[in-house]
């Protein structure tokens, strides 16, 4: 029997099951494109930070809402669309898994663990194999160490205001059609934020806080750390070392290189779909739990039909990628040899970027590294972690 879910549209509250929350999104007007860039802001970057930055926009004072969210999964297959994109994300090379061991010889092997930057109690939760691996590394290596300090972060990225507002003279309703606007005003009413407290701001900035849902910014608020920060308190408490790969001002440069049209377009989609995005944050979770990471953005597109706005058609999805992703991933890989080679790394970075011709794993072994899945055993089992994920000694 499906399950009965309460949908708030329109100010209205209907009943409907769960094949009908995949359908749904034929009336959000999100596209394709803008689901990528959604997809891709969060698992690719430390929100964390941004949250902070953020706290407040969209949650009511004093309310704890609950997550709400149902996968979407169990309706693409009802609905015949499941095959198609697992098809899809198998021809990513290296999509299964979060755990991989990083071997050389005469080097102590090394792990590469890919996150998903939330505070949800399950994706903190690490499995055995993960936990091993974790406990049992020397020293612990995360995106940005920014995020261990958010107030001098703060302070860091308001010291380049370029990143997080508009050129000078430009407020939003400069790059908004009257429907738009409209839009907007309606949801920074719903959540109580005037459009003048927000009109020099960027785009992507105001995306993130309105993309995340009301119960992971609740958490958030009441003390709650993502996953990466939550690592990084549980390496320093047991006296380890905590190393950064980025700074946040090299991370916000590359989402604020996305031109200012692509961000609108993007910033509007979020919105019309506000009520649908806890399904998008649930079925991330899913899958990212199940370690099927190349799975999350075909399942989404697969739930998101092409059509409603445009937002880039080509040109806009395929720079940012290469800012956003490749540029990084490049980088990262760069920085993170001085840790492996000293061995013994844990290396904890956004899922999304491990899978891929041009993500961690592939990178790795282009530099002559041998990378191999640390936690079959999780997946095969669910049980304990074996044997390989014990620190080895080549």
């Amino acid at each position: 029997m499906l399950a009965a879910t309460r949908i708030k549209r329109k100010g209205s509250v209907r009943m409907t099951g769960q094949i009908d929350r995949a359908t749904r999104w034929d009336h959000a007007g999100l596209s394709d494109r803008a689901a990528l860039i959604v997809q891709r802001l969060l698992a690719a970057l430390p929100v964390v930070l941004l949250i902070l930055l953020l706290a407040g926009i969209g949650i009511a004072e004093g309310a704890t809402p609950a997550c709400r969210g149902e996968s979407l999964v169990p309706a693409l297959q009802a609905e015949g669309k499941l095959d198609e994109a697992r098809e899809k994300a198998a021809a990513v090379p290296n999509g299964q898994g979060r755990l991989f061991r990083i071997e050389r010889d005469g080097r102590t092997a090394s792990y590469l663990f890919g996150t998903m930057h939330m505070s949800d109690p399950r994706v903190l939760e690490l499995s055995p194999a993960t936990e091993t691996a974790f406990s049992t590394s020397d020293r612990l290596v995360i995106e940005t160490t920014d995020i261990t300090d958010p107030v001098k972060s703060a302070a860091m990225i308001w010291q380049t205001p370029e990143l997080v507002t508009l050129p000078a003279g430009k407020t939003l309703s400069d790059y908004l059609d009257p429907s738009q606007e409209e839009t907007l005003k309606a949801a920074l009413r719903e959540k109580g934020v005037p459009l003048q407290s927000v009109e020099t701001l960027q785009p992507w900035f105001l995306s993130v806080g309105f993309m995340m849902p009301a119960c992971e910014k609740a958490r958030t608020e009441g003390g709650a750390l993502a996953l990466d920060a939550d690592l990084a308190r549980r390496a320093e408490a047991a006296g380890k070392p905590v190393e950064g790969l980025e700074t946040a001002v090299e991370q916000l440069s590359a989402i604020a290189s996305i031109p200012l049209k692509q961000q609108m377009d993007g910033f509007i989609a979020v919105l019309e779909i506000d009520d649908a995005l806890e399904d998008v944050f649930e079925t991330m979770i899913d899958l990212y739990l199940k370690g099927e990471v190349a799975m999350i953005l075909p399942a989404v597109e697969a739930a998101v039909p092409n059509g409603g706005m445009l937002v880039g058609a080509g040109e806009g999805y395929d720079g940012f990628e290469e800012k956003v992703v490749i540029e990084r991933n490049l980088r990262m890989a760069e920085r993170m040899q001085p840790f492996l080679e000293d061995g013994a790394s844990f290396i904890a970075v956004g899922a999304l970027h491990l899978p891929g011709e041009k993500g961690l794993v592939a990178l790795l072994r282009e530099r002559g590294y041998t990378v191999s899945r640390a936690d079959q055993a999780d997946a095969a089992q669910g049980e304990t972690g074996d044997e390989s994920v014990q620190r080895t000694k080549k």
